[in-house]
């Protein structure tokens, strides 16, 4: 079939309009994630920041039961034990904001609507935290005890709201987007390894396995399979 000049123009155009579509297909597509990566940022943000406050307040905790009876003395540790208390239940109300309990319609239907259900983990963190530190004794030395409950308690309130933003996916998803820095030059592991290395010349058997060059190449080995 012989074509004309008009009949090549036509064909042009629509392969034109074609490669136009898968273009601006993939514009629009990229910008969705974007447009909602931003969203899940700002969202991840007030977890982030309720998550910073609890976890200062859990860390008071553990810094009075280690302290009690020599940096605090009984009255001012009393003071200070219900000052914490009263910060860690406010907190945890205030992480019912973002996390709410579970099977609302299955326990507690006598308890106002926010507190019906069963909590979820990390608000249990917090509120065993406070009830440790609230019966605890104003007298007394050290309470090795319960500053590693209060330890545990962070432990678990830490990966809960790690869980909750997913950092693992946020580093990802912006990585495949292309945002952030890809000019720093400095490894972080090297970093981390002269740390951990002074530590260990300081106080022997500090670090759990040696941190050199091995150790180095094989956290950036496991960076760049994360990619």
């Amino acid at each position: 079939m012989d074509w004309g000049v008009n009949e090549w123009v036509a064909v042009g155009s629509a392969a034109l309009a074609l490669i136009s579509l898968a273009l601006n297909w993939i514009v629009v597509r990229r910008q969705t994630e974007l447009q909602y990566e931003t969203l899940r940022a700002e969202m991840d943000a007030e977890v982030v920041a309720w998550a910073q406050d609890a976890i200062d307040c859990v860390s008071d905790a553990i810094t009075l039961a280690e302290g009690r009876g020599a940096t605090y003395p009984a009255a001012e540790f009393a003071r200070h034990a219900l000052e914490t208390s009263q910060k860690l239940s406010s907190v945890a109300d205030r992480g019912r904001l973002f996390f709410a309990n579970e099977e609302p319609d299955r326990h507690g239907q006598h308890k106002e609507a926010a507190f019906q259900g069963y909590r979820p983990p990390i608000l249990d963190a917090i509120i065993f935290a406070c009830g440790r530190l609230g019966r605890m004794e104003a007298e007394g030395g050290a309470d090795k005890e319960a500053a590693e409950f209060l330890v545990k308690c962070r432990r678990l309130l830490v990966s809960e709201a790690q869980n909750a933003i997913d950092p693992r996916r946020r580093k990802q998803m912006l990585k495949r987007l292309a945002i952030g820095r890809k000019d720093d030059k400095v490894s972080a592991f090297a970093m981390a390894s002269d740390l951990g290395l002074a530590m260990e010349a300081l106080y022997p058997g500090y670090l759990d396995r040696p941190r050199g060059p091995a150790w180095v190449a094989e956290r950036e080995a496991m960076a760049r399979r994360a990619v």
